[in-house]
């Protein structure tokens, strides 16, 4: 519950309408002493596209995704986003703990008050398209499609580039 990983779920169903294709990766496992967390979690996520990881080495788990939410309620100065911002993934956390130490908002990442949804789901959407246009449309994309336009390779040219899949949390 400390996790907060419930607005997070909330956020998305109020931003999905408005993101590209997408998947939302949790990770980690159900905390201890909070019988029925998991299912009221699993019970939030029904109709979004959302994949409970379980425990996963974070560096990998980090280093495949497009965008990294934090919205768990931290005493101190959180790792994880520290980890994904080293790894280039941009983060979008809500203000509790040290996150504000660790980020400045609109510059290195979105920090978004506590327990608020929409302003959750909007970072989101934001950070979401940007990872989308970096993504398809950076140098080395752009010069792959036009490799293949001008090589005949069908595939090359009209498939969207390899590499991280689009959305939230992914």
């Amino acid at each position: 519950p400390l996790k907060r990983v419930d607005r997070l779920l909330r956020a998305l169903r109020l931003a999905a309408p408005r993101l590209p294709p997408h998947v939302l990766r949790i990770a980690g496992g159900a905390e201890p002493g909070a019988p029925g967390h998991l299912e009221e979690l699993r019970r939030l996520a029904e109709g979004l596209d959302v994949e409970f990881v379980g425990e996963a080495d974070s560096s990998t788990f980090l280093s495949g995704l497009d965008v990294f939410a934090l919205v768990a309620e931290p005493a101190g100065c959180p790792n994880a986003s520290l980890e994904a911002m080293a790894l280039g993934v941009p983060v979008v956390a809500t203000d509790a703990g040290g996150i504000g130490e660790q980020i400045v908002d609109g510059v290195s990442g979105r920090v978004v008050p506590r327990e608020d949804e929409r302003a959750l789901a909007e970072a989101l959407v934001e950070l979401c398209g940007r990872a989308r246009i970096r993504g398809r449309f950076s140098f080395p994309s752009m010069a792959e499609a036009y490799a293949g336009v001008l090589l005949g390779n069908e595939r090359t040219a009209t498939a969207p580039p390899a590499g991280r899949s689009p959305g939230t949390g992914r």
